[in-house]
């Protein structure tokens, strides 16, 4: 059961105008019904760092990511990584250094779009669906009914090129902090939330206001060092009046970070000690999402890292192809979108319930993408390309992210560095299906300010006035 926050429920009817496979405009209702705090919903607030991904791991040795050596059965999945880095941004170290420069900046359309275009041809054309069902729901942990959330960590945390290459903003947009930090979100994220966009922070068991960013033990955060920061982080969460998606140390069952930031059992209680901080801070539109690699190799360490129901509102998993990347020699064939993501899916689906996981609550793609395709540059396409129809065959799938990033010359997952990828990209991100949330999502705008106006005026009869 997803956790339901304090407040009236509210009901809002959006009338969506779609043209059908067949070119005949229909109409339908879309419904939205969503639980708000009864106080707190307003305006967006400020925030900590910046969107310049710098997943964990990044800097992966040669033979693996987050430094498994590629090893079967016992490490990370064979996976892009790096790490975040320093104080208001999140640049990668090293190998990834360019990914991550920077903070997000900028509202779509401030500047020109002067990257690669898509390869010659016919424009790519979304692909057919039939009309989506006349009720299209998003709950109170903005689980979409209608299809998924597309989202990415774009590259420098630049929303700019992305979202100008698409033609709309982003659903998403995922950032990188410390546990040390006080200020989450930035202003910076806070101008992104107020454009209509989705904030999902990975709070990072690292400190983020010390040089080189040190690793920090999991004991240390259950014995409450950092409580100051986590409460700092909390009460501008709240301040945010939206829904905020949070992760803390994602990828916990990688080898670079299982067993040695702390036991699987401490990492449990450290999540519960900063999911507790948290609400006992007034952080009730904070949405948990628990990440993990998704790895086949891996799945077998995730029940002693689950930290249960009441402290988990999504579950999170990555998909990657990493053909030809030099950081991973071994890695000679490709895995489509759907061969990524297919065990952990099923892990969830058929093992999960026996170790107290929901099998209800709703999936988050948290990071996906390909290197280009050596030697076959359609298949590049073709692996973005294919997204939304299996989407449509996962159905517990409700967000996609990008990672828009690069970790090695040969590992460049930058899908406006190669025509093809911007192709395939292109033509998954105008499937209705991907696309269609957005109608939600104005929905969601409505009943944050329905909810904030009977906020205000709650707060009016409390004080006698008329």
């Amino acid at each position: 059961m997803p956790r339901r926050w304090g407040g009236a429920a509210l009901a809002v009817t959006v009338a969506v105008v779609a043209v059908a496979p067949t070119g005949v405009v229909s109409t339908y209702a879309h419904r939205l019904d969503a639980v708000w705090p009864a106080a707190g919903y307003g305006s967006p607030a400020p925030g900590g760092s910046a969107t310049g991904h710098a997943a964990p791991g990044r800097t992966a040795p040669a033979g693996g990511a987050d430094g498994s050596g590629g090893r079967p059965g016992t490490s990370a999945p064979p996976r892009p990584s790096a790490a975040p880095s320093a104080g208001q941004s999140a640049p990668a170290p090293s190998a990834s250094a360019a990914q991550s420069s920077g903070q997000a900046t900028a509202a779509p359309g401030a500047a020109a779009f002067s990257g690669p275009q898509p390869a010659p041809g016919p424009a790519p054309t979304p692909s057919p669906s039939a009309p989506p069902s006349a009720e299209c729901t998003v709950d109170e942990i903005l689980a979409p009914s209608c299809g998924v959330w597309w989202g990415a960590s774009p590259y420098r945390g630049d929303v700019r090129p992305l979202e100008e290459a698409v033609g709309r903003p982003l659903d998403i947009v995922y950032t990188w902090h410390g546990v040390d930090q006080h200020r989450v979100p930035t202003a910076e994220e806070r101008r992104l939330a107020e454009e209509g966009r989705f904030l999902h922070a990975n709070i990072e068991a690292r400190r983020f206001n010390a040089a080189g960013h040190p690793v920090q033990s999991y004991g240390d955060i259950i014995g409450g060092r950092f409580d100051d920061a986590l409460r700092g982080q909390a009460r501008r969460i709240a301040d945010l009046g939206r829904p905020f998606f949070v992760t803390f140390d994602h990828e916990a069952d990688a080898d670079k970070r299982y067993n040695t930031r702390g036991t699987p059992e401490q990492f449990v209680r450290a999540w519960r000690h900063i999911v507790d901080v948290y609400r006992a801070n007034g952080a009730d539109n904070a949405v948990f999402v628990w990440n993990v690699t998704g790895w086949k190799g891996n799945l077998g360490r995730l029940p002693s890292l689950w930290p249960g129901n009441d402290y988990v509102d999504w579950i999170s998993w990555e998909a990657y192809n990493m053909t030809g990347c030099e950081l991973q020699p071994s890695w000679n064939h490709v895995v489509t979108f759907e061969e990524a993501l297919r065990p952990a899916y099923e892990w969830f689906q058929n093992e999960g319930p026996e170790h107290g996981i929901d099998a209800d609550k709703p999936v988050m793609v948290g990071e996906m993408g390909t290197v280009p395709i050596p030697g076959d540059p359609a298949a590049t396409r073709e692996w973005y390309a294919d997204i939304p129809e299996t989407l449509r065959d996962y159905e517990r799938v409700r967000a996609v992210k990008l990672w828009d990033g690069i970790t090695a010359p040969s590992c460049d997952f930058r899908v406006l560095q190669n025509r093809y990828a911007t192709r395939g990209y292109l033509q998954a991100s105008g499937d209705r299906y991907v696309d269609l949330p957005r109608l939600a999502r104005e929905a969601v705008e409505e009943a944050i300010g329905i909810a904030d106006q009977a906020r205000a005026m709650r707060g009016r009869g409390a004080r006698g006035e008329r």
